[in-house]
């Protein structure tokens, strides 16, 4: 079937920012609708130009950011210029067990080894790979992290957008998408859709990261593996996440409601706020 969405139902717009759209528009699964303007993600939203920040400010009412990077991804980054929202960090990896890997990493390969180096080996130890959005969701740290966002949703004043975002706008990120569209009782198409148009959005990016890897003599059927570090997503990640949920705790929901400890109640009011309209 054929979804009525695209890259520009979607975007939101913004000049500097990479990945940037929203979630709204999306149908649930009773025929409502995703309300619009209200749940934003993207990239790092480091390079907001004034025109970006004044359509956040003026036509999105943006007053909460959820920031999922690790805390080394925001203190080694250009420093979110948004001066009227409230920025949240929000912890989804193990950040003392990455800082680990990333120092035995340097010890192996030089403190000072290019991006595409320590990706690549990153790859090849399994630390990236179609299986580790499970790893995202199943670590104490990552039900702690998407708990805060879906409980950062419920505690939002109504009528005031918020935007969740890691450095790539993909992975923690899509998960995070994954999450509140299930809640939300969004279909798994849909969210796949989602999901996907970060290749949309990054085509460019993508196509350079390409180039850039067979200068690094990967070869061709070997790329894609390579690409999970960088900026493309495959669906087969999501699928493996959904998979790995239903076949563990029934259904999304029955993750979000067991692990994320997500009530009835609290699912209840998330569709009354975020969703249009009446269920059929």
């Amino acid at each position: 079937m054929d979804l009525p969405y695209s890259a520009e139902s979607q975007s939101i717009g913004l000049e500097g920012v990479g990945n940037a759209r929203e979630l709204g528009g999306y149908r649930s699964a009773d025929g409502r609708a995703v309300r619009r303007g209200l749940l934003l993600r993207s990239a790092a939203p480091v390079g907001a130009t004034e025109a970006d920040r004044r359509r956040l400010r003026d036509v999105y009412n943006l007053t909460l950011v959820l920031d999922l990077r690790l805390g080394y991804e925001r203190a080694t980054s250009v420093p979110t210029d948004l001066p009227f929202v409230t920025v949240r960090p929000v912890g989804i990896l193990d950040e003392e067990r990455i800082m680990r890997e990333l120092r035995g990493a340097s010890e192996q390969i030089g403190a000072d080894a290019s991006p595409a180096t320590m990706i690549t080996m990153a790859v090849d130890q399994g630390i990236v790979s179609d299986a580790m959005y499970v790893d995202f969701l199943e670590g104490e740290c990552g039900k702690r992290g998407y708990a805060t966002v879906l409980r950062s949703l419920l505690a939002q004043p109504e009528g005031e957008a918020l935007l969740f975002h890691c450095t790539q706008g993909k992975d923690r990120t899509g998960l995070a998408a994954m999450l509140i569209l299930s809640a939300l009782g969004v279909g798994e198409e849909t969210i796949l859709f989602d999901f996907l148009l970060t290749n949309t959005f990054n085509a460019e990016l993508i196509a350079r990261e390409r180039r850039m890897l067979v200068d690094y003599g990967i070869p061709a059927d070997q790329m894609d593996r390579y690409m999970h570090g960088f900026d493309q997503v495959f669906a087969s990640t999501m699928r493996t996440a959904i998979e790995h949920l239903e076949r563990e705790y029934g259904s999304v929901w029955g993750y979000i409601r067991g692990e994320l400890g997500v009530s009835e109640a609290e699912r209840a009011e998330l569709r009354r706020r975020y969703l249009t309209g009446e269920g059929v």
